[in-house]
């Protein structure tokens, strides 16, 4: 028999899910709490967290900001059920965002997986830092609603890895033939050279492949803003995709009797994560100070040095992490 709490809820979905704040601090859905606890302990199955998560997240305010970070607390299988059932569940998620899931539940998978690389490489690459990339178990915002609302250097980081997380593992998955529409990127024609000789330009990437399923999933919500959040999001999101493309490495077969590697077919494959990590730390140290201009555009500010599309930028400096202030989420 399934608790109270799931029949609540599976009604409420069909009314919007409106109303759960009341439902939440009832003192008869103990048990909804109970699983709160759970998800953060991975104890529960995938359809339960799905559930608890769209719950969760149902019982905030809704203008959050990087809402569908949330698929990152989820441990997702290859299940569509699974997928289908939090296409319709998340909040925040943008028309072409569903529109995306509900086709491709698959590419959904890896944007999940995709998100947690992005979390995980965050507070590896900042774990001796005062600000160390943490995160919140519960509520709509995974780096805190504070955090972002302040476009410093920390959040241009923030959108940089978490994009790049999500672009590797696309890209990663393609490899696998784990997403059904993953078709090789074109291939390049003739033949090159690098410090080993001449090669041929053949086999299968999918760099571009998982560039562009990442670049219409994330940026569905910038495309449509014009104003400076949308701007520097958009950028940042971008340059978080041209690190990933930036460390693709040369990957190569040989061709030639008993291995004698007469000649090769080269094609463009994925290096580690880490690597990527280390790039966009490098790009946060020495990000750039934007402001925006008359024509809406993104230009650096006065004595700041020019910026390419690969670079990170900021608006405001960054604040004191080792002062507490409950305004910016510092304790």
């Amino acid at each position: 028999m399934k608790p109270k709490c799931f029949f609540h809820l599976q009604k409420k979905r069909e009314k919007n899910l409106w109303n759960f704040r009341d439902f939440l601090s009832s003192e008869k859905n103990l048990f909804c709490r109970d699983l709160n606890e759970q998800l953060s302990q991975n104890m529960i199955g995938v359809r339960t967290r799905i559930l608890l998560l769209i719950l969760v997240a149902v019982s905030f305010p809704q203008n959050v900001i990087g809402t569908w970070w949330l698929l990152s607390r989820l441990q997702l299988s290859s299940a569509h059920a699974d997928t289908h059932l939090l296409c319709g569940g998340v909040p925040g998620l943008t028309r072409k965002q569903r529109e995306i899931c509900e086709r491709h539940p698959d590419i959904l998978l890896s944007v999940s997986k995709g998100a947690r690389m992005g979390v995980a490489e965050c507070q590896a690459q900042f774990r001796y830092h005062r600000w160390n990339c943490s995160t919140l178990d519960t509520g709509t915002s995974v780096f805190g609603n504070h955090m972002l609302k302040v476009d410093s250097r920390e959040s241009a980081f923030l959108y940089a890895i978490s994009s790049a997380g999500v672009t590797h593992a696309l890209i990663r998955s393609c490899s696998k033939g784990e997403i059904l529409h993953c078709p090789c990127d074109p291939v390049r024609r003739g033949f090159a050279y690098d410090s080993k000789g001449m090669y041929n330009w053949g086999g299968c990437s999918h760099v571009a492949t998982g560039l562009r399923y990442s670049r219409r999933f994330i940026d569905s919500t910038e495309e449509r803003r014009k104003d400076a959040k949308g701007l520097i999001t958009f950028h940042n999101n971008r340059a978080g995709r041209k690190a990933v493309q930036r460390r693709a490495r040369l990957q190569c077969k040989c061709h030639g009797v008993s291995g004698s590697c007469a000649s090769r077919t080269c094609w463009k494959a994925q290096t580690d994560f880490a690597d990527v990590g280390r790039l966009l730390k490098k790009r946060y140290e020495g990000a750039v100070q934007v402001t925006v201009d008359n024509q809406n555009a993104l230009i650096p500010m006065e004595g700041r040095k020019p910026f390419s599309k690969m670079d990170l930028v900021y608006f405001e400096h960054s604040p004191d992490y080792c002062t507490p202030n409950k305004s910016i989420g510092v304790l």
